[in-house]
């Protein structure tokens, strides 16, 4: 009589970390070299996200967003579960999960925090586009946003551009600008300043970070200057469609940002076609398309934000965290019969 198999998760247990537990377990410096992988693992279709899924719930003015990929050179395996409240104090909007599996049997190998994770995946990613796709002289960085997401790119393209002199930063509120500029003047070797209207703080960039939420525009072509980078971080409607006709646009994924990143704005407004997309950052990261041709030509970065990016940082912090013996072990009782 043949024995019977043991079930693959007997004995396994899910591990269950904090937010502080995370942040020790990823740097940013971290974060860029995995963004890297993320983005070149996709340019060649190694990595897979699928589509993402939206929930809104209009009783409670929220909504959820679902977000799944795979990393083939890595095996990292996830979800991300995003909840947003808009009407929630600003600094508090996200609510925000990731569900690590392992990618040879589809056990739930860790659950945690993903606020930290996002802010570090999507920040690196506008660091790598800096680096690859603004003038190798640029000097002045122009900021709009004073939130988490301003704060992580600020800090990647800080580690990775070393001729930079000065930053400007713009948002609504005039005291979290200014304690933004506070903050990372202490954070970085890069002083920073708060500007009381968006117009100043980007019209003599070189480079440009538009990380807020602004349902409306806040950056118009004749603001920005011949030569300048633009890392668009936003929610999709915080850049003027005239933005786009001319600018050599690179997306994390040329399909999201034609059907729903900050791209997919100037196609419904007419004002480029799908095909003027240059291609995907991961193709100037691998040295397969140019992120830079003439030295004032505007380049800009379509950061929607990709499954694999969070995934393959989850599989890093999990790693480190068994190494470490960090966090906390659930057994989810998976092996038992239901």
């Amino acid at each position: 009589m043949m024995a019977e198999q043991e079930h693959p998760f007997a004995g396994r247990k899910t591990l269950i970390l904090t937010m502080a537990q995370v942040k020790e377990l990823l740097s940013v410096a971290e974060g860029i070299e995995l963004q890297r992988t993320a983005f070149t693992d996709h340019a060649q279709k190694k990595a897979w996200n699928a589509p993402s899924a939206w929930l809104r719930v209009d009783k409670h003015h929220g909504w959820m967003k679902l977000l799944a990929g795979f990393v083939d050179s890595t095996d990292a395996m996830g979800m991300k579960v995003l909840a947003r409240y808009p009407r929630n104090p600003p600094g508090m909007n996200l609510g925000s999960l990731l569900i690590l599996f392992d990618a040879t049997n589809g056990f739930p190998q860790a659950i945690f925090d993903s606020i930290y994770i996002t802010g570090v995946r999507t920040g690196a990613g506008g660091g790598l586009a800096t680096q690859y796709c603004a003038r190798r002289d640029a000097r002045t960085v122009g900021i709009l946003g004073s939130g988490v997401q301003a704060r992580f790119t600020m800090l990647a393209i800080c580690e990775l551009c070393s001729t930079l002199e000065r930053a400007l930063v713009y948002s609504r509120n005039a005291e979290r600008r200014r304690q933004f500029a506070r903050r990372m003047t202490g954070t970085t070797s890069l002083p920073f300043e708060a500007v009381a209207d968006p117009r100043t703080a980007v019209e003599n960039a070189d480079i440009i970070v538009t990380a807020t939420n602004s349902p409306e525009p806040v950056l118009f072509r004749d603001w920005i200057k011949d030569g300048a980078h633009i890392n668009a971080m936003g929610i999709k409607t915080e850049i003027d469609a005239g933005v786009f006709p001319g600018a050599r646009v690179y997306g994390d994924s040329e399909e999201v940002a034609r059907a729903d990143g900050k791209f997919s704005t100037a196609i419904k407004a007419g004002v480029v076609s799908a095909d003027e997309i240059a291609g995907e950052i991961g193709e100037v990261l691998l040295g397969q398309k140019p992120g830079r041709v003439a030295q004032d030509e505007i380049t800009l970065f379509d950061s929607a934000g990709l499954a694999v990016q969070d995934v393959i940082c989850a599989q890093h912090v999990y790693r480190k965290a068994r190494e470490s013996g960090v966090g906390v072990y659930v057994d989810l009782g998976l092996a038992e019969a239901p």
